[in-house]
């Protein structure tokens, strides 16, 4: 099967991405090309507002506001009260005036306009504006109103005052020269801007801006130099005083002296006053207002240009290109980060540029990062759900171990897109559901099992595992070697579990046994581990209990010493016995019976032990509810000859016919007891007492045997209960080991508990422990 890896799609998706960014690219230099002003506006508004550069305290407007109005009467006013105003200034020292009042028509006979010019001709330093009337026809030129000629004769400067509204209605930049053929004129405010440069005032500089000609399709008329003008706040934040105040001497000398004066209308209603990037969401600015702003950036060497059309589509194509080469480079990683990052850095662009007095608008850039962008997403999108189908398709042709949960559902609606999610959810849970059942049979399997890598790391664990190394959450990540050695003990760790040597790889480790601290015997099996991906995918460790084939081989080992010499011991003493008699050494017949009586009943004695242990190990139980009391009173009964032929008082305590209820085995259980009871008596010596009780604390019931014989010494306690174990002792009888490991057997079976607790010399105690029957079961 063909598997196309992730570098494979790739390099197929190279070429294609090569062709989407030749088509961003393209689209972003039409979009520059183009105007998009209401989304470089609100950019260019909100840097613009963002802008903290002071205003030029040598400016200084006075301004036509309503309080003039009221106190020199309506408007228009009279051209003697601008004569006396241009006077008044004159007297107080100002540097310049520039008139932002129209003087297009005549006042009566002529006498106040000439009292103006006359006014303007002391001052030396009056800029009037000039008029630009719309076209009367389309095609026609603007028709140009120049002031009246005693007031331009007698005006240090003429300039027009026009502004440039942009198509939200806003005022945002203006041309620096504008006229027809041969007579085109500066901006009003260039023109004093040049004057003060020329008295020393100010810094040179050349006429900023792109000169663009032609205008409503009108070659006769030009516009040059077009420039943005930066505004440094919203209405009023430069100086102004009122046009009545001034006139009537309320202002002081030194206020107006060496400042340059801007007159113009402010009041509401009058005058010229348009909406600006700073003057709010429905204030305006008024025009004297606008051209203080643009005199203040002549002076302060800061006027906003804006780039030429070809260098405008060529740096707009930047950060498109930018962003393919950054997904290049990070090999399609980070995608999102590097698009929102590639965004902050237009926009930072663009700010920088504004404040180096450059306007380079971002809309195009935007719009072409968003639309590679998109381009980008659908094209891999489409080739990596082609992929997904191409190797969903393949996994369904795979044959499928999996138990069928259902039946498909069958659905074949929806758009191609669709059919493709659906399909991918298909393949997700077939996924999903092999992932389960390999899960499951690994925790099915009956040993103990590790899934290890080449370096021994544990991958997966069967549930056997989990809990044999105590922990049921997971071991994986765990090294092997670690792992087994939480549960062996620490003083009895094997040697293949030692570092170094030829067992640091886990190959070694094939037949090596060992016993963890609960007594369990395992044997390790290791098999490599071949798949279809890769040769060497590590190892399969198996942990084989061999507890039960362990103590089997003991157990035969037991019973073959026992059918061996134990049994075969006294049946040798009966034919030496009978060898004896028939010989001169006969006994006498009395004794002789004696001696063989008791050879036989040693040979059944043992024969029946060892039928009753194997009884009990191979489950030859009947359960029912019985009474413990009443199995402890059948057991002193059977004990009490025994106990009187050695002179030994066997007392009872606590035993009662209603006492003790549990489930057992009735026969199994008195024997268990009458063969403590028959140690006891055996070990003791005469004239002593043996004890036997039997109490109920809570949901347990407990039997004790107590003696006063010769006591077991601590070491063989913990051995006490093993078959075929003997025990050497101050006249202690010889025996098999077969009555307690019985009694242990018997116990165990009724799922109780049995403890010996024993002084040498002074003697032993052995206390049965069994559920009561509420808690025993059925």
């Amino acid at each position: 099967m063909s598997i196309l890896t992730s570098e494979a799609l790739f390099r197929r998706l190279f070429f294609q991405w090569g062709l989407l960014l030749l088509i961003a690219l393209a689209a972003t230099g039409w979009l520059a090309s183009r105007d998009f002003v209401q989304l470089n506006a609100s950019v260019y508004d909100r840097l613009i507002a963002w802008s903290d550069q002071p205003v030029n305290d040598d400016i200084l407007i006075v301004a036509v506001d309503d309080r003039s109005l009221r106190e020199i009467g309506r408007w228009p006013w009279s051209r003697l009260v601008h004569a006396a105003l241009v006077d008044r200034l004159h007297e107080a020292g100002v540097q310049a005036v520039m008139m932002d009042i129209l003087f297009l028509e005549a006042e009566d006979d002529g006498r106040a306009d000439r009292r103006l010019g006359e006014a303007m001709a002391r001052a030396g330093n009056v800029y009037v504006p000039l008029a630009r009337a719309p076209m009367a026809t389309p095609g026609a030129p603007p028709v140009v109103y120049p002031p009246l000629p005693d007031i331009a004769d007698n005006a240090a400067g003429i300039g027009h005052i026009n502004v440039e509204a942009d198509m939200d209605g806003k005022v945002r930049r203006l041309y620096l020269c504008e006229g027809v053929i041969d007579q085109v004129v500066p901006h009003l405010t260039w023109a004093l801007f040049d004057a003060l440069v020329g008295q020393g005032l100010a810094a040179g500089m050349a006429m900023p801006g792109e000169e663009i000609q032609s205008i409503h399709n009108t070659p006769s008329w030009h516009r040059d130099h077009l420039v943005r003008v930066p505004f440094r706040g919203p209405p009023g934040v430069f100086p102004r005083v009122s046009y009545s105040s001034v006139l009537l001497g309320e202002v002081p000398d030194e206020l107006l002296r060496g400042r340059i004066v801007l007159v113009g209308a402010t009041a509401s209603g009058l005058g010229d006053r348009y909406a600006v990037p700073v003057s709010g969401r429905m204030g305006t600015m008024a025009g004297v207002e606008i051209q203080a702003n643009l005199l203040n950036a002549l002076m302060d060497g800061y006027v906003i240009t804006e780039l030429d059309k070809a260098t405008r589509i060529l740096l707009s194509m930047v950060p498109v290109l930018a962003l393919m080469i950054a997904l290049l480079v990070s090999r399609m990683r980070y995608v999102h980060a590097l698009m929102a990052l590639m965004v902050a850095l237009t926009m930072a662009a663009c700010a920088l540029a504004l404040r180096l007095g450059i306007w380079w608008p971002p809309a195009a850039s935007l719009m072409g990062l968003v639309l590679f962008y998109l381009l980008w997403q659908w094209r891999s999108q489409s080739v990596i759900l082609r992929w997904f189908s191409t190797e969903i398709e393949s996994l369904s042709s795979e044959p499928n171990m999996v138990p069928e949960a259902g039946g498909s559902s069958g659905m074949r609606w929806g758009s191609t897109l669709h059919r493709r999610v659906m399909a991918l959810e298909a393949g997700v849970q077939q996924l999903r559901a092999s992932r389960r059942f390999v899960t499951d049979v690994l925790d099915s399997l009956p040993v103990v099992t590790f899934l290890v890598d080449g370096e021994a790391k544990v991958k997966a664990a069967n549930r056997k595992a989990r809990w044999l190394v105590g922990n049921p959450a997971g071991v994986e990540s765990w090294k092997l070697r670690d792992a087994l050695l939480t549960v062996v003990p620490a003083d009895a760790v094997p040697v293949f579990l030692s570092e170094g040597g030829r067992f640091a790889d886990v190959r070694h480790w094939h037949g090596q046994a060992f016993f963890d601290r609960w007594g369990n015997h395992y044997r390790i099996e290791v098999a490599p581990l071949w798949t279809a991906i890769t040769l060497d995918a590590g190892w399969l460790i198996s942990l084989v209990d061999m507890t039960g084939e362990r103590r089997a081989a003991e157990q035969r080992a037991h019973m073959l010493r026992f059918l061996s010499h134990d049994m075969k011991a006294p049946q040798a003493s009966m034919l030496a016995l009978l060898d004896m008699q028939n010989g001169t050494a006969a006994l006498p017949a009395q004794e002789f019976h004696a001696r063989l009586e008791r050879q036989v009943r040693s040979a059944l004695d043992m024969i029946e032990d060892f039928m009753q242990l194997a009884k009990v190990e191979f489950g030859a139980l009947d359960f029912r509810e019985v009474l413990l009391a009443n199995i402890a009173m059948d057991a002193l009964d059977r004990a009490w000859p025994l106990a009187q032929a050695k002179g030994i008082r066997l007392e009872s305590d606590n035993l009662d016919d209603d006492g003790g209820p549990i489930w057992g085995d009735q026969g199994f259980l008195v024997r268990a007891v009458f063969n403590l009871l028959e140690n006891a008596i055996k070990y003791s010596p005469p004239r002593s007492v043996v004890t036997l009780s039997v109490l109920q604390s809570g949901d347990r019931i407990i039997c004790q045997v107590s003696d006063q014989g010769i006591g077991i010494a601590s070491h063989d306690i913990p051995y006490l209960f093993e078959s075929y174990r003997r025990f050497d002792a101050d006249n202690m009888a010889t025996g098999l080991g077969l009555g307690l490991a019985f009694v242990k057997t018997v116990i165990d079976k009724h799922n109780g508990e049995i403890q010996c607790r024993s002084v040498v010399r002074q003697g032993s105690t052995f206390t049965l422990n069994f559920p009561a029957y509420a808690d025993a079961g059925d």
